[in-house]
């Protein structure tokens, strides 16, 4: 069995709003932590896996916790998972904002990381403002850490510097372990409280993304790490997309931008719907069609099956059947998180999908094919009759990708290219895929 390998944990904790979120973008290459000027923006906590002075390690940013007991569910959640994160921590980097000085809030986080043992290093952020920071830095020597670093996260001053700290003393990672990079990456989408952080726990077999009944609880888009069949994949949790007018906040704007980033760079998608909702809304249509005209390869999971009746299925599949042009040409799984129910089956789904989209074809047999279909049922525009001189797979590209060799390409449109892809369809596996053309003048 293949093992994903296991980097010393480097932990950014500190109180709300002090920068770590800031700190982690700037050492992070391709992780993104969303950034306002506003508490509580980072929920989950993200992670990265950074080389410095040819060691590694993974860099995770926290959510703002308080490490007080909450009454809130979803606040007391993150502070548990920051709890457990420390225990598994190889170095603790301690975030404190040396422009607004010391706070209470601080004192309490400090006290809490003497108790873990683990080294941790001071980081004074915002310490660009040198007469704040004179002022300030006494209070913080005497919280009783021995390394205390001054940075600017926001400018980049003093991040080398913390590096090389960072990696003098890590340990190595253990030898038991390889590293390996993903095959493919899967995106998880859909509106808020649909499921998407219970499936994602579910795939991972961890509990990794918060999971609530209120809605917009996801806030930044959590990728792990896991196996499908013998295939290392990056699965990513996307925070739910609301109608746009119901998008008021910054950070809901910054949310619908990270969910259709994460779209445009994975493989496969994963478009999550409420069964108790009867329909697709307008919402789920836009992200399905989004996905569709990215040519993105998707399955439609529709989740909470344990909480409708058959006749509810039923009016379910007579709504969906509105849009079978799309969705004949895609997988639907039917699904119950709570229950666990058909989770194999969205494993099966995505390693056949996988298979579909690097399988090969017989260019002999599919320009054959092409040009017989061709000769009874001709395609014409303004009189002029369109013809496929020749039509050849192209090798070693992410999706099926097909060149025609045609006298007018200029005229082969949606509803001509539309009438070879449904042959080709028809023919071969293609179900979830999409389906690329590339057209040239013989």
């Amino acid at each position: 069995m293949k093992k994903i390998k296991k980097y010393p944990k480097v932990i950014i904790v500190g109180r709300t709003n002090v920068g770590k979120s800031t700190l982690f973008n700037r050492i992070s290459k391709s992780t993104k932590s969303i950034v306002l000027e506003e508490e509580g923006v980072t929920r989950d906590y993200l992670s990265e896996i950074i080389s410095w002075n040819k060691k590694t390690f993974e860099l995770i940013d926290t959510g703002g916790v308080s490490f007080k007991k909450e009454k809130d569910p979803i606040l007391e959640e993150i502070r548990l998972k920051v709890i457990d994160l420390l225990n598994k921590a190889s170095l603790i980097l301690f975030v404190c904002d040396g422009k607004n000085g010391l706070t209470q809030e601080d004192r309490i986080i400090a006290k809490t990381l003497h108790k873990t043992k683990k080294p941790v290093y001071l980081v004074i952020n915002k310490s660009d403002n040198k007469l704040a920071l004179e002022e300030n830095l006494p209070e913080f020597y005497s919280l009783g850490f021995k390394e205390l670093i001054e940075i600017s996260a926001l400018h980049g001053k003093g991040i080398i510097d913390l590096l090389d700290k960072i990696t003098k003393n890590l340990p190595k990672p253990r030898e038991d372990y390889f590293e390996e990079k993903e095959s493919y990456k899967i995106a998880i989408i859909g509106k808020p409280n649909v499921g998407k952080s219970s499936l994602t726990n579910l795939l991972i077999n961890e509990e990794r993304s918060i999971v609530s009944q209120v809605a917009g609880t996801t806030r930044e888009a959590i990728s792990n790490k896991t196996f499908v069949n013998e295939d290392l994949v990056l699965i990513t949790d996307t925070a739910g997309v609301r109608k746009k007018k119901k998008v008021k906040e910054d950070i809901e704007n910054l949310m619908v931008k990270s969910t259709l980033s994460t779209i445009r760079t994975s493989n496969i998608i994963l478009i999550v719907i409420d069964a108790k909702e009867e329909k697709l809304s307008d919402q789920e249509l836009k992200l399905l069609f989004y996905a569709y005209e990215q040519k993105k390869a998707i399955i439609l999971v529709i989740n909470k099956t344990d909480l409708i009746e058959v006749e509810q299925r039923a009016y379910l599949e007579h709504n969906l059947s509105e849009y079978d042009f799309i969705l004949k040409k895609i997988p639907i799984v039917w699904i119950s998180c709570k229950d666990k129910k058909n989770i194999s089956k969205i494993y099966k789904q995505i390693q056949k999908l996988w298979e579909r989209l690097n399988q090969t074809f017989d260019d002999e047999e599919i320009d054959e094919l092409i040009k017989l279909e061709l000769t009874k049922k001709p395609l014409f525009h303004k009189r002029q009759q369109l013809k496929v001189k020749q039509i050849k797979s192209v090798k070693d590209t992410k999706i099926p990708t097909f060149k025609l060799k045609t006298n007018y390409p200029e005229w082969f449109g949606e509803s001509q290219l539309g009438f070879i892809e449904n042959i080709l369809r028809k023919n071969y596996d293609l179900l979830g895929c999409p389906i690329k053309f590339i057209l040239q003048k013989k």
